[in-house]
């Protein structure tokens, strides 16, 4: 069946029994699901103008949820606004100095949400432009477990053209802003799944015990072995099934292992890794915090993309909003999540336990956007994630939160992150305020600087031989732990 996109001229072909989510992703249009497919989030729907589907019945307006319909007719759809064609690039960044480069190459962090990259100048060292897009997997659910899941169906193969696809286009959008003949190098940092999904490694090993990567290493291979159009890709390496490259690329910036006191790494995402050096001694882990800090599995969640709501403070008594982008609201990301469970806190709307008296509008905080009972238990089971590996972290190194001298949040949803909302809604131990440093994404700047520095990955390599890595599943400490830390400080 024949699925052409209205008013453009993309079109494209649907295999016979295929959900109109993976249709589209053949072709390029990558709609979130954040469930995964599992037809649980409606936030993949499309609009039906001409045709009929299986599986899903219309509303009243044609739409439909497109990981549940099944063409069974040519069909002219229509995507929302927020998955326009060609919009997928959320950020970018632009040296005023913009010039022909003599020479170039690419530092790219691949995230489980989002993917940034940065253009640059391997003779001045300097970064020259850099986007940030959301990763087209996507279309494949939110968070790590649901990609590896998906590999272990058979499909490693559509997960690797997906992300392959993208860095392509980043690669191809620098060649063209910059007029590049040549990119001599692209250096990968991320998690250990992604890194595994962009090499074609199937990461089925890593879903279930005892949690098996097929590489930990750095890699280095020619570009066009991945059909990617630099002459060298290098690979930062990582820690463990669930602590990657990203977190070694983050110890490796911070210079962690000649920090004078205790020092704590946290990057906040679906997979909320975290490392701990003190005296000598380095531990890591990684906690499930979910994608609710990425929008998902949030009923009016969303990326860190203009329209989203990124801060809430009480002003008279009231809430006041302030948008990505300074334009009305569309959603609320992360960063507007902890502001608004704080803001709740300190109103009484939220008793200890999480429970909040309000119907089932929930919290309005714009029009179209609200909290709901449902988002604050979310928010609680990551925030629990969150805290409880911390606290387990410090007391395998024999320290109380007390005694960190320097935490470091790093992710790009960290910009946004308000210190005292983060204490006041129990994402952080309330010893952490006055010693939280944010970092924005470690991992890509660790990508870059493997480009400038000559030393940086036998750094990182370094770092990755001085790690202990304690597995939270096997803790019984830790789901005392997570228990006790789903409660609300009254």
């Amino acid at each position: 069946m024949k699925i052409q996109i209205h008013n453009s001229l993309v079109s494209g072909e649907a295999r016979e029994g295929e959900s109109l989510l993976l249709a589209c992703a053949r072709m390029g249009i990558v709609l979130s699901a954040p469930c995964g497919g599992r037809g649980h989030c409606g936030k993949c729907r499309l609009r039906i103008l001409e045709g009929q589907v299986s599986g899903d019945t219309c509303d009243a307006e044609g739409w439909v949820r497109a990981c549940s319909a099944i063409p069974v007719s040519d069909l002219v759809i229509a995507l929302p606004e927020n998955e326009a064609l060609g919009e997928n690039e959320i950020s970018g960044k632009v040296s005023s100095a913009k010039k022909q480069l003599a020479r170039a190459a690419v530092a790219l962090d691949i995230g489980t949400t989002t993917v940034s990259a940065r253009l640059v100048d391997p003779d001045t060292g300097a970064g020259i432009d850099t986007v940030s897009e959301l990763n087209d997997q996507r279309v494949f659910g939110a968070d790590v477990m649901s990609r590896i899941g998906i590999a272990r169906q058979g499909k490693t193969a559509e997960l690797f053209t997906l992300i392959n696809r993208q860095t392509e286009r980043i690669l191809k959008l620098f060649r063209e802003r910059w007029d590049i003949k040549t990119i001599e190098n692209l250096s990968v940092s991320g998690n250990t799944t992604m890194l595994h999904l962009f090499l074609n490694v199937d990461p089925s090993g890593m879903g279930e015990v005892p949690f098996t990567p097929v590489f930990l290493e750095a890699r280095e291979m020619n570009g066009a072995a991945l059909s990617l159009s630099a002459e060298k890709v290098s690979l930062l390496p990582s820690i463990s099934a669930f602590v990657g490259g990203d977190i070694s690329a983050g110890m490796g910036v911070l210079d962690m292992l000649r920090s004078p006191g205790p020092s704590l790494l946290v990057d906040i995402g679906t997979n909320g890794e975290m490392a701990l050096f003190n005296r000598g001694k380095l531990l890591c882990c990684a906690t499930a915090a979910g994608p609710c800090f990425e929008g998902a599995e949030i009923s009016c969640g969303m990326g860190g993309v203009s329209g989203a709501i990124s801060g809430v403070e009480l002003v008279n008594g009231k809430p006041r909003i302030t948008t990505i982008g300074n334009v009305t609201p569309k959603g609320i990301c992360g960063s507007g999540l902890i502001d608004t469970v704080a803001v709740m806190l300190k109103q009484g709307i939220i008793d200890e336990t999480g429970f909040m008296d309000y119907d089932s509008a929930g919290y309005t905080l714009a029009p179209g956007v609200s909290i709901t009972n449902k988002d604050i238990r979310q928010f609680q089971l990551a925030k629990s994630a969150i805290v409880s590996g911390i606290k387990i972290l410090c007391k395998d190194a024999e320290l109380s939160t007390g005694d960190i001298e320097h935490v470091y949040i790093a992710g790009g949803f960290g910009f946004f992150i308000n210190r005292k909302n983060a204490v006041a809604a129990g994402l952080f131990p309330k010893e952490f305020l006055n010693t939280i440093s944010i970092c924005g994404n470690l991992s890509l700047q660790g990508a870059e600087d493997s480009i400038t520095s000559k030393d940086f990955i036998t750094k990182c390599e370094e770092i990755v031989s001085c790690c202990s890595v304690i597995d939270l599943s096997t803790d019984p400490a830790f789901m005392d732990e997570f228990a006790e830390n789903m409660l609300f400080e009254p």
